[in-house]
């Protein structure tokens, strides 16, 4: 059973979500309009920072495609699939399986990464994380 002060974690999305609200309201006052009155940050509230803290699967998705049960069955070592897109379009960048951005993919060292050339706000990449 839950003690009266923990929060669920829709809570706590719900807090963070509405931290990147007003952080994106801000973003879009003028330099000479007052300041909205803080609210509480992650350093403030230890609920919010453990939210903050937790890790979440992040995909960079390559393409997709349909594929027949028999199909799969008969995939095999050295198989090949072939996609209907071209290596010069962008990937897919995304949280539970919802996409949040686009990118180029580029070559870090010997691995692979993602230079992000579009993303949702941050409003939208906290609701992403949600329920379904």
């Amino acid at each position: 059973m839950a003690q009266p002060e923990q929060c669920s974690v829709e809570d706590l999305l719900s807090q963070a979500a509405t931290l990147a609200h007003e952080a994106q309201a801000h973003l879009a006052t003028p330099n000479d309009a007052p300041a909205p009155p803080p609210s509480p940050t992650a350093a403030q509230d230890p609920q919010l920072a453990r939210i903050l803290r937790l890790k979440v699967p992040v995909i960079v998705q390559l393409a997709q495609r349909p594929m027949s049960i028999a199909t799969v069955r008969n995939l095999s070592v050295g198989s090949i699939l072939e996609f209907n897109k071209s290596v010069d379009e962008e990937l897919d960048l995304l949280i539970a399986n919802r996409r949040i951005g686009r990118g180029n993919c580029v070559k870090v060292g010997e691995n692979f990464g993602l230079r992000i050339t579009q993303i949702c706000d941050k409003a939208q990449r906290i609701r992403s994380m949600g329920p379904t």
